[in-house]
């Protein structure tokens, strides 16, 4: 991800690009665009206006007060691009640095199936062997004496070859069936392993809103569609705090401002009656978005504009960009440590 940073090395969030292309082709345009307006105030701060100066704008210094400033035609503002991960103001708040003990082994290895330092995965590998040890002693206990035992002539052996060779292939199947069931349910464990690492990660952001009920649901979506879910119900609702209800007065439990074809409020809103039926829904359109290539919060924006933002205040635009990008940034560059 890249971003558009000031001449003091500010990144400008609404300005967010998932190439560096993208970010050069942007800045050529605004640069070349001739409805672009500059406002140099008096203490020196420069801000740039794409559709012309907006009539609500209000020209202030930084105390406040209406001061001297100039406005000049076209982009005067040093805008440079820079990867998002390279910004501290950008990069997510840093956690402290876990010691190496074997809870953080995980996270630190880029295989979390193959690492003996997986505590689970050391239980589980014992527990195989500890099988195998066993099977390996029970075939030498009961199947191994016919080879001590010495051969007296003229004696017969009531088991005949076919019989040993049957026993074998059932045996031998049967030991491939158990290990392929065996290995299957340890992927089972460590997928749910990785979904209750991302339950807990999540639950951070939301604990103590209505939205906390949705959490094991969210948990198992997508990375990046998960990341939209937690950025646009921050935005939209403050997780849950300000959302639709429907005519008993019931939580509709439609964070995110949907409005589709569901049990539809006055307003015209959705209206869920599960917080499941709701991530399903919601998690379901914007994992189509995501798919045909809306990956970051500036090519999103068209949840809230539509197909396009030309109706709608720019400002207010830059604004929900920002915002959505807060959480989303967060959660979703997460995956690149895990």
């Amino acid at each position: 991800m890249f971003c558009f940073v000031d001449f003091r090395n500010r990144p400008q969030y609404q300005y967010t690009f998932s190439t560096r292309e993208k970010a050069r082709e942007y800045l050529r345009k605004i640069k070349n665009n001739s409805l672009g307006v500059t406002v140099v105030y008096a203490d020196g701060r420069r801000e740039y206006f794409e559709n012309g100066l907006p009539s609500s704008a209000s020209i202030k210094s930084r105390t406040g007060k209406s001061a001297q400033h100039k406005i000049l035609r076209g982009c005067h503002v040093k805008y440079k691009i820079c990867p998002l991960a390279n910004m501290d103001s950008a990069a997510p708040k840093e956690r402290k640095t876990k010691g190496p003990n074997i809870t953080n082994w995980k996270s630190r290895q880029a295989s979390s199936l193959f690492m003996l330092g997986n505590l689970k995965f050391s239980m589980s590998l014992l527990f195989i062997s500890a099988i195998a040890l066993s099977s390996t002693f029970f075939l030498q206990r009961n199947y191994g004496r016919a080879a001590e035992e010495p051969m007296v002539l003229g004696a017969t052996d009531d088991r005949s070859s076919d019989s040993i060779d049957s026993f074998s292939g059932t045996f031998n199947d049967s030991f491939q069936i158990a290990d392929e069931d065996m290995i299957m349910g340890l992927l089972a464990k460590i997928d749910d392993a990785k979904e209750e690492d991302f339950r807990t990660e999540i639950m951070e952001y939301v604990k103590g809103r209505p939205m906390e009920d949705m959490v094991p649901y969210i948990a198992k979506q997508p990375r990046t569609v998960a990341a939209f879910l937690v950025g646009i119900a921050m935005k939209e609702s403050k997780f849950g705090v300000y959302a639709p209800h429907d005519a008993n007065g019931q939580d509709c439990h439609n964070y995110w401002g949907y409005r589709g074809s569901e049990n539809t409020t006055a307003s015209g809103y959705s209206c869920f009656t599960t917080p499941e039926q709701a991530i399903a829904a919601v998690g379901n359109r914007i994992g189509k978005l995501v798919d045909s290539g809306l990956t970051n919060p500036s090519e999103m924006v068209i949840w809230k504009c539509g197909a396009s933002c030309s109706w709608d205040n720019p400002e207010n635009v830059r604004k929900w960009i920002a915002d959505v990008g807060v959480n989303f940034y967060r959660i979703n560059n997460a995956k690149e440590n895990s």
